[in-house]
């Protein structure tokens, strides 16, 4: 197949900045430097001066304590309103708000300022009580670095290089052509230099349980958990421009689509049925001619966010001028007293 798309990771090298190189010094002249800064330091310093400077030490030292309590006070209310409102530089209002987060006691409370901030600036408690598993809601911001320290195509990269990444485990590599869905998983590792051949030749990656792999999103999961009542878990899919990596089709979750870079057109669609409204297992694959009119069509772009609940069909693709890294938080996968129940009771009469 004819390679027509760029790198994903030739993309994210070329978006980074071009800094100057350090220069390095000889252990000899960072000694004879601090040796002259010490000879013309001691010439400098009057007898009067250097008795005054202990007395003055511990009044000064006073001074600095206040002031860097001050600082660190106005610091935390500032980084209070820069994790909720998603402002500040990239990556610094998710790094400061788990900061926060560790240092809270309460457990859910820690999941109710987080789920907050992945929904801001819907109000936790009418999202739960208009919109979960009731409809689709979007939140464009404007902001594309909001979720900027999430995940990135550069840690994408980094996961493929370092860790034992498996086909069909880790990764899938995906096709959506002329109506037909494909998976192109080879067996055993998925090694870096042959992921990156599949991304350029048009196919998309999902890596499945990142959490295994990055930190952050564990950290994230793992907090969520306890607002959703439910495990947590998530996707992460990178998308060339101009493909689409699957066919219409719903899942078996509450699905939270985290736009993380370039963009995404998306279209969402109704249950069909009755029998399709909050169902436990996903669906097969489904064509354009069964699925009627989206109820909701957009493009996602850095910094937005998507919810739809289990049930909804939702398909999404590339555009031609952009790439699309995104991550699926999903919730609620066969978590009701139903199921419970029915796995109880198969453990009985087995």
């Amino acid at each position: 197949m004819e390679k027509k798309h760029m790198s994903a990771f030739e993309l994210y090298k070329t978006l980074s900045p071009d800094l100057p190189p350090t220069a390095t010094k000889s252990p000899l002249q960072v000694a004879n430097k601090k040796k002259r800064k010490k000879e013309n330091g001691a010439s400098k310093v009057s007898p009067i001066k250097a008795q005054i400077k202990p007395e003055r030490k511990p009044e000064r030292k006073k001074m600095r304590k206040k002031s860097a309590q001050r600082e660190e006070s106005l610091k935390e209310i500032t980084e209070d309103e820069e994790c909720v409102n998603g402002h500040g530089d990239a990556g610094e209002a998710l790094d400061a708000l788990l900061a926060d987060l560790a240092k809270v006691n309460n457990s859910r409370e820690r999941a109710s300022k987080l789920f907050q901030w992945l929904i801001n600036p819907i109000p936790v408690k009418s999202f739960f009580r208009e919109t979960w598993e009731k409809k689709p809601i979007l939140v464009q911001r404007k902001n594309p670095d909001y979720y900027k320290g999430l995940f990135s195509t550069a840690e994408f990269d980094r996961i493929l290089r370092q860790d034992e990444v498996q086909y069909g485990v880790n990764l899938d590599v995906t096709s959506y052509t002329n109506g037909k869905r494909g998976t192109h998983n080879p067996p055993g590792r998925a090694l870096p230099f042959t992921v990156w051949d599949f991304y350029e030749s048009g196919c998309s990656l999902r890596l499945l349980n990142p959490q295994a792999f990055s930190s952050t999103v564990w950290n994230v999961l793992s907090t969520l958990q306890e607002q959703f009542g439910s495990m947590a878990g998530a996707n992460i899919y990178l998308t060339p421009p101009g493909t689409q990596g699957f066919a219409p089709h719903y899942d078996d979750i509450e699905a939270f689509v985290v736009q993380l870079e370039g963009k995404k057109h998306w279209r969402v669609y109704s249950p069909r049925s009755e029998d399709e409204v909050l169902p436990v297992l996903s669906s097969t694959n489904f064509n354009q001619a069964n699925i009627g009119k989206p109820i909701l069509e957009v493009v996602l772009e850095a910094g937005d966010l998507l919810y739809f609940p289990r049930g909804f069909i939702h398909q999404g693709n590339c555009l031609p001028d952009a790439h699309s890294l995104h991550i699926t938080v999903s919730s609620f996968q066969k978590n009701s007293w139903g199921i419970c129940c029915t796995r109880l009771s198969l453990q009985h009469w087995k």
